[in-house]
């Protein structure tokens, strides 16, 4: 990034070029697919849990992502982005799949509480996944090395993460014009997009590993 570049533009480029890839709408959407069973008051608390967690790991890979990837696991994105998608298509498939009746009653409290999906596949790898850590590694290796730019650029991950949780909020504000019947078509297209978005990103870990031989 250009060092003559104002701090305003910076800060505001940062948090559209951020958001777009977080990309909160299809996150929207898996979340109320596996809540379809869940209130709004409970959807808004899996968004605010959601949203925390998600900034949490945005700031932790904004300041130790390459030495967590590369010197501690020694785990490269193209790995993270085979075993996130490997682990998205499980769930986008157990979406697809019937469910016997019988193990919902007897599982309605554990399928009652979706708090199992807050940190995955909500807050990683959908929200903040391999795309997104290695956006933001790059932005930061891009921002000049000054205090003045630094905080900027801190500031407008905070900003972003915000914007992200009022889009949280307004999805799970909608959802209450959804009913039972549109909640499991939802569900079920879901089921279908997480698969899609798990091959993709198999496929892009696989080509770019490849592509670095």
């Amino acid at each position: 990034m250009n060092a003559d570049i104002s701090l305003i533009q910076l800060f505001c480029v940062t948090i559209i070029q951020i958001y777009i890839i977080l990309n909160p709408p299809s996150v929207i959407a898996v979340m109320l697919g596996l809540t379809n069973r869940n209130t709004i008051e409970e959807r808004l608390l899996i968004s605010k849990q959601v949203s925390i967690i998600g900034g949490l790991l945005l700031f932790t890979f904004a300041f130790f992502g390459q030495i967590i990837l590369d010197d501690v696991f020694h785990i490269s994105t193209e790995a993270f982005q085979v075993g996130g998608g490997l682990y998205l298509f499980t769930i986008g498939l157990s979406m697809l799949l019937p469910k016997n009746s019988q193990i919902s009653e007897d599982t309605s409290s554990s399928e009652k509480s979706a708090f199992n999906f807050v940190i995955t596949p909500l807050a990683t790898p959908l929200l903040t996944g391999p795309g997104t850590i290695t956006a933001i590694l790059v932005k930061r290796t891009e921002i000049p090395d000054a205090i003045p730019y630094i905080c900027a650029f801190y500031g407008a991950l905070m900003v972003t993460m915000i914007l992200v949780y009022c889009s949280f909020f307004l999805g799970c504000k909608f959802s209450k014009y959804l009913t039972p019947f549109l909640l499991e078509i939802v569900e079920k297209l879901v089921g279908v997009l997480l698969a899609c978005i798990a091959i993709k990103s198999i496929l892009k870990g696989i080509t770019t590993f490849v592509q670095c031989l």
